[in-house]
């Protein structure tokens, strides 16, 4: 004989075919619960900082940066990197690093606390800074 619908209803599944279906679903639930506490433990470090005279294999070019790249550098804050960009979009590009002492609320101390870390590279596509 043929295994009978729940409740006789047509549209109603088999009981083995719902018993399937649970253990596929539990089973999907498991593998996307573990790729996501996976993708925590393999979350790379957090940026951090850079410090003053700290050697850097490349420059941070204040023409091109944005604010979220312009606040890793030492002695820029979030307030002060939007500045430089609120400065750079209404002014143009800056010709050198020193001229990011024309920026308010940007000392002349602070620019020198820049020196080898920022390139005003007008030529350089992103990413390339020239030497």
């Amino acid at each position: 004989m043929g295994e009978t619908r729940l409740g006789n209803a047509p549209w109603r599944l088999l009981a083995r075919d719902q018993v399937a279906l649970c253990v596929l679903g539990t089973l999907l639930i498991g593998w996307a619960g573990a790729r996501y506490v996976l993708s925590y433990l393999r979350a790379p470090a957090p940026v951090r900082k850079l410090e003053a005279g700290e050697p850097i294999a490349y420059r941070v070019d204040i023409n091109g940066a944005g604010a979220s790249e312009l606040d890793l550098l030492p002695g820029i804050g979030p307030r002060r990197a939007k500045r430089i960009v609120e400065f750079r979009d209404a002014n143009g590009p800056f010709g050198s690093a020193a001229d990011l002492a024309k920026v308010p609320g940007i000392s002349r101390q602070c620019v020198e606390g820049l020196r080898g870390l920022v390139t005003p590279d007008l030529d350089a596509p992103p990413g390339e800074a020239k030497e």
